[in-house]
């Protein structure tokens, strides 16, 4: 198996990870009571237009209901009166995602058309305002999700352009927050540091790839992730895995055991999303094995050591 190969498999599992829940509307409402989203529309605050208004909120209250396609027509039909609204852009870009999201993992050609969609609107929000981190997200979200359907040589070539958007998104600092437990920003730093924990930090690999794994850098994303939103199952799931991961792969046991409190912390919250019952789940799998950390990602685990496809690489510097 060639190193390109196994390569494209890390990253192709990765990028369909990381991005699985930016958008924590349960796909159930009678699954969890989940805040209302914002009813405010910023974008028309300033103007006294009722009937767009009422599109909005019609728009707002079929998203609520997870009737996606109709959500999004309305918020069409406002884009069309509002064009140069960056706001209304990314909106749409997320429930096309969301779309996509829901289609079967065989659907692969229906997949990727929302996925598309939602890359476009997101590309024409940022085409409005180049600082619309809300945007980047979505553009995110829609790569990493057209990255892991696209197949593994797809994804290993999207990897540094992943990264980049990561990067530019959260030095952006963007501030929308749907409610107290789901902020742009947090999603932001929680999909960085789900990347940068699962990629291997091989020394050669960003020249294979254009970037590598970084585990401290993964450490300080979740934790500013959960500065902003300190409620988050999946946040909490993952600051274990980044603890486990640095504890097992630079033998130091501290981190071992704050990993476990991180994780046994995700077992106390109370659940708002849909997914949150998952994340449950595979907490109580990393406490069983916590040795997997490194490789642990929301649609599958990730074998990351292979002797065979090793490289004689410089010593590692130490992660506190």
């Amino acid at each position: 198996m060639g190193v390109m190969r196994v390569v494209g498999l890390k990253v192709g599992w990765l990028v369909a990870a990381l991005l699985a829940a930016p958008g924590p509307v349960p796909a159930d409402p009678a699954e969890a009571a989940a805040p209302t989203p914002e009813i405010a529309f910023p974008a028309l605050e300033h103007l006294e237009d009722e009937r767009l208004l009422g599109i909005w909120r019609e728009g707002v209250e079929l998203e609520v209901r997870e009737e996606l396609l109709a959500a999004t027509a309305c918020y069409e039909d406002i884009a069309r009166e509002l064009p140069r609204s960056p706001f209304i852009h990314w909106r749409i870009a997320r429930n096309y995602w969301r779309v996509g999201e829901r289609l079967p993992w065989e659907d692969k050609a229906g997949r990727m058309y929302y996925f598309e969609l939602a890359e476009g609107w997101a590309d024409g929000g940022l085409a409005l305002d180049e600082r619309c981190g809300e945007c980047v997200l979505w553009k995110l979200a829609a790569r990493g999700r057209q990255a892991s359907t696209g197949g593994r040589a797809r994804a290993a070539r999207l990897a540094s352009e992943i990264a980049e958007l990561i990067d530019r998104g959260i030095a952006l600092q963007p501030s929308h927050r749907d409610h107290a437990a789901n902020a742009t920003l947090g999603n932001l730093y929680y999909a960085g540091s789900a990347f940068y924990r699962i990629l291997p930090d091989w020394w050669w690999l960003k020249l294979v790839i254009g970037v590598r794994g970084d585990k401290r850098r993964a450490l300080d994303y979740i934790h500013r992730a959960l500065e902003i939103s300190d409620s988050r199952i999946d946040y909490w799931v993952e600051l274990g895995a980044v603890q486990l991961c640095i504890g097992h792969s630079r033998g130091k046991p501290k981190r071992i055991e704050e990993g476990r409190v991180a994780l046994r912390r995700a077992l106390e919250l109370e659940h708002f999303q849909s997914t949150d019952r998952y994340d449950v789940e595979h907490a109580r799998i990393l406490l069983r094995t916590p040795e997997r950390a490194c490789g642990y990602a929301r649609d599958g685990w990730i074998e990351l050591d292979d002797p065979r496809e090793r490289v004689a690489e410089p010593a590692a510097p130490e992660v506190g």
